[in-house]
């Protein structure tokens, strides 16, 4: 699918192929290809656009046989009609065919086909866009559980398309290779498929969108050796530009190591090795031998992870943050008592907050009996008042009335009870990692992330999570467990990375010296005070782990 109007392409999912990506991804389904090419090839784009990757493949293979037939699924007839005329017009002599209609149906009906080669950028939709009733009968349809996007029932598809020799080369959002919604088809490629090369491009803005790129290689099979599936990752590296090799595009040297910049002056970290695992749940990111070597260092001096001190939360959602939340309360919009300090992406600091704004929640919840209850309005008649005000909006989230709950209510309140627990908070993306302590009994907004810690949790260790979890070792151990820069350099603090930080042994010398300095910094309550301190702390961590 490609429109030229800007609206519709983000509705459709669409993102043009850029040439030196479609002539990459060609060369690389050839490596793994059959040697013995038939006297007949057959060639699939599933989701075909303008032919950027069709004219690739052809090109790639059309001197290798004596007849070629291509085939391209579009659902804008416009659009269709323009990419059979232009490849036509390119190729007179091959069979090409351009056909008006949904590729997943012709699956569903049995008219698709079968192919040689099956090449392919499918549209990268959203559940949110995509609508959650077609969301579901996707994921039904195709066995996935967790969030889903469209291109997930493309990577699936695939397996009755292509010819038991065949090679598919797919680009994609490399997004499900590390979220926990992306387990299922990460399974089922896994069990379907052999693996052959995956290229994470990651934040190399190859796309005008903002869509963070994988190319994936397979064919038919199953992938049970992670040394047979190749590994290349390209990411964004700002301190590396002065004695980084210059080169004409990203793909010049995508099979070398080190660092490359290119013309606009981005420089770019070059790895090669193989996937880090093909176990079930396992993330898909790179394993270099040096980087193996490093983490069962690692490893081998963890005591515990964080998983281990407390439960790690989202903040509260209140799907009407203009009405619930508000830096100026005055005018008696509501009660004192429902009325409590939230701790929101402005208060992020190292260790401790670095502001201290006075940003607050109308917050409806409480606990009776033990359990989770909203307050009754009706003695609350400031609070009752200013809601109604705002009543059409606050009835209209629909979500909160069709799960028979008070209009009124912040959609994810969390237990209200936690909030007077000590706890860790942090930033959801950042560029630096920024873990703060607190005891204040505040409410944690959905721009955070927070750690409820376990009673009987000693707080040495919660201080030693603190240095761990605010050090340069902690960035490099991201970078390597889980690769997931987003642009400009930020990583993405999620629950499902953050539960596997390692936590060293509390009682040693060095341990002791870390605790120490992160009490003094607490003690001061300030970030200011973390940057005379930064760089021992840094020392320390990195020791703990050596």
């Amino acid at each position: 699918m490609r429109y030229s109007n800007e609206n519709k392409s983000k509705a459709n999912g669409v993102v043009y192929t850029p040439s030196e990506m479609a002539d990459y991804v060609a060369r690389l389904m050839l490596r793994y290809a059959d040697k013995n090419e038939s006297t007949e090839v057959s060639i699939l784009d599933p989701a075909v656009g303008e032919g950027e990757l069709l004219v690739a493949m052809i090109n790639a293979v059309k001197s290798k046989c004596s007849k070629l037939k291509v085939v391209g699924y579009e659902t804008d007839q416009a659009v269709g009609e323009v990419t059979q005329s232009k490849l036509s017009e390119m190729f007179p002599e091959i069979d090409v065919e351009i056909r008006i209609g949904d590729f997943l149906a012709a699956v569903d009906d049995g008219s698709a086909g079968k192919y040689d080669y099956v090449i392919a950028n499918p549209p990268y939709i959203r559940t949110q866009i995509m609508g959650s009733d077609k969301a579901q009968e996707i994921a039904e349809k195709l066995s996935l559980t967790g969030r889903v996007d469209i291109y997930y029932a493309f990577l699936v598809c695939t397996k009755d398309v292509l010819k038991e020799h065949g090679i598919a080369g797919y680009i994609t959002s490399n997004k499900f290779m590390t979220i926990k919604a992306g387990s299922s088809v990460r399974q089922y490629m896994l069990r379907n498929y052999q693996m052959h090369h995956i290229t994470d491009l990651g934040d190399t803005k190859l796309f005008t969108a903002s869509v963070l790129p994988v190319i994936m290689v397979f064919s038919l099979g199953t992938t049970t050796a992670r040394e047979k599936v190749h590994f290349s990752s390209i990411y964004q590296d700002q301190k590396a530009e002065q004695s980084a090799d210059h080169i004409n595009n990203i793909f010049d040297k995508i099979d070398e190591s080190g660092y490359f910049v290119i013309p606009d002056g981005r420089c770019y970290h070059y790895q090669q090795g193989i996937i880090q695992s093909v176990e079930k749940d396992a993330l898909w990111t790179i394993a270099s031998d040096e980087n193996q070597k490093w983490l069962s260092k690692v490893e081998t001096n963890t005591w515990m992870y964080f998983s281990q001190i407390g439960k790690v939360r989202v903040g509260i959602k209140t799907t009407a943050d203009n009405v619930f939340i508000g830096e100026d309360w005055s005018g008696e919009k509501a009660e004192i008592e429902l009325l409590m300090p939230l701790i929101t992406h402005r208060n992020a600091g190292q260790i401790v907050s670095n502001s201290s704004s006075h940003w607050k929640v109308l917050y409806t919840h409480t606990t009776e009996n033990g359990k989770k209850v909203a307050y009754n309005l009706d003695q609350y008649p400031k609070a009752k008042a200013y809601l109604e005000s705002h009543y059409e909006q606050l009835a209209g989230r629909k979500y909160v009335i069709n799960a028979h709950r008070n209009w009124y209510e912040i959609c994810v309140p969390q237990n209200p009870d936690a909030w007077q627990h000590k706890k860790i908070v942090f930033r959801d993306i950042s560029e630096r990692p920024e873990f703060w302590y607190d005891e204040t009994g505040a409410v944690v907004n959905g721009d955070c992330y927070w750690i409820d810690i376990f009673p009987g949790t000693m707080e040495e260790v919660v201080y030693l999570a603190l240095a761990v979890a605010n050090s340069k070792f902690i960035e490099k151990y991201y970078d390597i467990k889980f690769n997931t820069k987003l642009y400009s350099g930020k990583r993405r603090y999620q629950t499902q990375y953050v539960e596997q930080f390692p936590i060293p042994y509390y009682g040693s010398e060095l341990a002791e010296k870390a605790i120490s300095l992160v009490k003094k910094i607490i003690a001061g309550g300030c970030e200011d005070d973390t940057s005379s301190y930064k760089k021992e702390l840094d020392e320390i961590v990195e020791q703990l782990f050596s």
